[in-house]
C-alpha cells in the first residue's frame, strides 16, 4: 500500500531554530517541503559537496592508468564559486589539491589542443622566425603564406610577387609570397604565426609536463581516498542540514516555521516532540495540488521489489495505486521468458549465493543488499523453472538432452505459435488485471462499467490479434458483438454528465485508444522474439565451438574461450533486454491501463547521523 500522509507545520522561536532542527532530526519522521533551493548558504554547501565528489572522481580516474593513457584522461568539469576556507586539515588540503591538479590537467590539455592545431597548421611551412617577416612588412615589403590544392600545377602558381614553394604533399601545396602581386589562382592566404614553430613545440612539451605532474600528484593522493569519502558523507549531511535550515522561514515577531509531511501513523510522535519542546504544531490532511511524498509498503513477501523501483528511479504518485504485487509477479515472469535458459538461471542463482556468502563473511550484508539478493533468488528461480519447462540449457540441442529433461511441456513450448499465443495471453491477462482493478476501485460509481468495457476491449483485441498471427486460431463469432458492447459501455459511462463539457473531446479519441489497446497486446510478442533470439545466439555459439576442425590439444581451449565469450555476451544482452522490455511492459503498457504515471517523490525524512 501507499502509506497515508499528514501535512505538518512546526512553529518555534527563531532563537530556538537550531535546537528545533536537532530534535526534528532525532525524530526522523518529517519529510521537509523544499521551497528554497538556491540561497547563498545552500549554493555554498552544495559546491563544497561537489568539490569533494570531484576530488574522489579525479583521484580514482588516475588509479592504475597506463603511461600511454595518462594524456587522454577526461576529468570532471572545473567548478567555479568554491570558496577557500581556513580549514587546513589533511583531508581538506587533499580535496583542494585534487581539484587544483585536475584543473591544471584540464587547462594544460586545452592549451595543448590549441597548440597542436597550430603546429598542424604551420608544420608544412617549416620553422622560421615570424619577426623577420614582420620586419620586411614594416619596410613595405609584403610577406604572405598561402596554401593551394595538391592538384595545382607549378605554372598556376606564377604571380608578379616572388613565390617560393615550401612544401608539397597529398594534402596541398604550401608556400610564401614576397612582394606585391595577387595570390595564385585558387590559393588561400594563411596568417603569419605569432611565434616560431620550435617555440610552439616547446610549449606543447611543457603542457605534457604539466599534465604528467598533475597525474603524479593525484596518484599520491590515493592514500587519502577513504578520508575524502568520509568527508563527503559529512558534507552531504551538512548540505541537507543547510537546506532544511534555509527552508525554516520567518513568520514575524521572532517566530520561524517549517512544513512537511509525516506518515499518518507517526502523528502522535511528532505532536509529542512538539509538546516536549514548546513548539506550535498544525497537522492536517494533504490538500489537492500538494506534492505529497510516497512511502511504499507492499506486503512483506513482495517488499524487495521496492529496491528495484529505487534502482530504476520510478515510484507511483501519492494519489495513485501501489502496483508492487503485480509488478513483482509479472516482472519475474518476463525475466524468465526473456532470459529463457535454465543454465543462465542457475548461473544467476550461484552468483547470488556466492555474493551472499562473501558479504556475510565480510559483515557487509546490509538489509538493502539482502533485498536485492532476494530479487535475484526469485528471478533466477523463475528462469530455471521456465528453462526446464522449455528444455533450454545453455542452448544445447534437444536431440542430445537426456530423456529425464524432456517434459511434455518442452514440445508444446517449442512450437512458435504456442509460445506466441502464450505471450499474447499473458499480455491480455496483464491488461485485464489493470482494468479490473480500476473497476473495483471505482465502485460504486457507474464509471466502473467503462473499465468493464475496457476489459471486453482487451479480450476482443486479443482474439483479433491471435486470429491474425496465430496459425490455427479462429476468431470467435461473438468477438464483434463483444467489441461493440464494450465500446458502448466505455462511450456511455467513461464520463459523468458534468464532465462532458470539459472532457468530452476524449470520447472522440475512443477509436484511437482501441487501436492503441491492440498495439499494447501485440507489444507482448517481444517476450517471444527476444527470448527466441537469446536461445538462437546460444545455439550458434555452441555450433561454432563444436565445428572447429583441429587437433584436440588446440580445439578444447579454443572451444572454452568461444563458449565463455559467446555465452557471456548473450548473458549480458539478456540482462539488457530485461531492463528494456520487462520494465517497459510493466511501466508503460500495464501502467497506462492502470493509470500509474510513476511521477512520485520518495519519502525522505530529515535525519542527520551525528556519527558521520
Amino acid at each position: 500500500m501507499i502509506v497515508p500522509m499528514k501535512h505538518v507545520t512546526v512553529l518555534c522561536l527563531e532563537s530556538e531554530k537550531n535546537k528545533a532542527l536537532l530534535k526534528l532530526s532525532d525524530a526522523g519522521v518529517l519529510h521537509v517541503n523544499i521551497g528554497v533551493s538556491d540561497s547563498e548558504k545552500i549554493m555554498k554547501s552544495t559546491l563544497d559537496e561537489e568539490y569533494a565528489k570531484r576530488a574522489i572522481s579525479a583521484i580514482k580516474l588516475v588509479d592504475g592508468v597506463e603511461d600511454e593513457e595518462r594524456f587522454k584522461l577526461e576529468f570532471p568539469p572545473m567548478l567555479s564559486g568554491v570558496q577557500k576556507t581556513d580549514d587546513y586539515s589533511t583531508v581538506t588540503v587533499a580535496i583542494n589539491t585534487a581539484n587544483t591538479e585536475a584543473d591544471n590537467y584540464i587547462l594544460a590539455t586545452a592549451e595543448k589542443q590549441q597548440l597542436d592545431q597550430t603546429i598542424e597548421k604551420y608544420l608544412p611551412f617549416g620553422d622560421f622566425n615570424p619577426e623577420s617577416a614582420q620586419e620586411l612588412i614594416e619596410k613595405g615589403i609584403k610577406v604572405r603564406l598561402f596554401s593551394a590544392s595538391a592538384k595545382t600545377e607549378d605554372d598556376e602558381l606564377e604571380t608578379s610577387a616572388v613565390c617560393n614553394i615550401l612544401h608539397r604533399d597529398d594534402d596541398g601545396v604550401y608556400g610564401v609570397l614576397i612582394g606585391e602581386g595577387p595570390l595564385p589562382k585558387g590559393a588561400v592566404e594563411i596568417p603569419l604565426p605569432s611565434e616560431p614553430l620550435a617555440r610552439t613545440i616547446e610549449r606543447v612539451e611543457a603542457c605534457v609536463g604539466k599534465m604528467s605532474l598533475a597525474v603524479n600528484k593525484l596518484v599520491e593522493l590515493h592514500r587519502y581516498i577513504s578520508d575524502i569519502e568520509h568527508e563527503l558523507q559529512k558534507r552531504i549531511q551538512e548540505t541537507e542540514s543547510v537546506v532544511v535550515s534555509e527552508n525554516m522561514l520567518k513568520l514575524g515577531q521572532g517566530v520561524v516555521y517549517l512544513t512537511g509531511f509525516i506518515p499518518a501513523r507517526r502523528n502522535d510522535l511528532i505532536v509529542g516532540v512538539a509538546k516536549q519542546n514548546g513548539w506550535g504544531i498544525v497537522v492536517r490532511n494533504p490538500e489537492e495540488g500538494e506534492l505529497v511524498p510516497t512511502l511504499l509498503e507492499p506486503p512483506k513477501l513482495f517488499r524487495p521489489i521496492t529496491k528495484l523501483f529505487g534502482m530504476l528511479g520510478i515510484l507511483p504518485a501519492y494519489n495513485e495505486t501501489d502496483v508492487s504485487v503485480p509488478f513483482f509477479i509479472f516482472f519475474s515472469i518476463f525475466f524468465a521468458m526473456l532470459i529463457g535458459d535454465a543454465g543462465y538461471g542457475l548461473v544467476i542463482l550461484l552468483l547470488a549465493l556466492f555474493a551472499n556468502h562473501k558479504l556475510f563473511k565480510s559483515g557487509k550484508l546490509t538489509p538493502y543488499v539482502k533485498s536485492v539478493l532476494s530479487l535475484m533468488y526469485v528471478f533466477s528461480g523463475t528462469t530455471i523453472l521456465y528453462g526446464v519447462l522449455s528444455g533450454t540449457y545453455f542452448g544445447i540441442p534437444q536431440t542430445v538432452l537426456p530423456e529425464f529433461l524432456k517434459f511434455k511441456s518442452v514440445a508444446w513450448l517449442g512450437n512458435q505459435d504456442n509460445i506466441m499465443q502464450l505471450c499474447l495471453s499473458i499480455g491480455a491477462l496483464h491488461l485485464i488485471i489493470a482494468r479490473a482493478w480500476n473497476a473495483v476501485m471505482l465502485y460504486p460509481s457507474k464509471k466502473l462499467l467503462a473499465e468493464v468495457g475496457w476489459c471486453g476491449i482487451v479480450v476482443s483485441m486479443y482474439c483479433l490479434v491471435c486470429g491474425i498471427i496465430i496459425q490455427g486460431f479462429t476468431t470467435p463469432s461473438w468477438n464483434t458483438t463483444l467489441l461493440i458492447v464494450s465500446a458502448l459501455l466505455i462511450l456511455f459511462f467513461m464520463l459523468d454528465r458534468s464532465e462532458l463539457k470539459e472532457n468530452g473531446v476524449s470520447l472522440g479519441m475512443l477509436p484511437l485508444n482501441i487501436i492503441s489497446c491492440m498495439g499494447d497486446i501485440i507489444s507482448y510478442i517481444r517476450l517471444f522474439a527476444v527470448g527466441l533470439a537469446s536461445v538462437k545466439v546460444a545455439e550458434n555459439f555452441n555450433l561454432i565451438a563444436a565445428d572447429l576442425e583441429m587437433s584436440l590439444i588446440f580445439k578444447i581451449p579454443i572451444m572454452v574461450i568461444i563458449l565463455l565469450l559467446g555465452h557471456g555476451v548473450n548473458f549480458i544482452m539478456g540482462a539488457l533486454s530485461v531492463l528494456v522490455h520487462a520494465v517497459r511492459l510493466n511501466t508503460l503498457e500495464f501502467s497506462s491501463a492502470k493509470g500509474v504515471s510513476w511521477s512520485g517523490v520518495p519519502y525522505k525524512p530529515y535525519h542527520v547521523d551525528k556519527n558521520k
